[in-house]
């Protein structure tokens, strides 16, 4: 596909998202959008967690051993 029509896409449901949005009552819009804020707190809470462990796992693929090796 375009990416100049997925582009536009994606910008005409982000405005009609916030069109609806604007039309909910008060005191829903704002459970809306605190649970928005939640959201995106959880995601970035998620993908610290996924990069500490990537990076834990490399830490242990890249570590050294002390090998002993006996001659006869």
């Amino acid at each position: 596909m375009n990416k100049e029509f997925i582009k536009k896409m994606v910008k005409a449901e982000r405005y009609r998202y916030e069109a609806i949005k604007e039309i909910l009552p008060e005191t829903i819009r704002k459970k809306v959008e605190q649970l928005e804020q939640d959201a995106i707190s959880v995601l970035k809470d998620t993908a610290m967690e996924i990069m500490k462990e990537d990076a834990n796992k490399e830490t242990k693929k890249n570590s050294t051993k002390k090998v002993n090796i006996e001659f006869s």
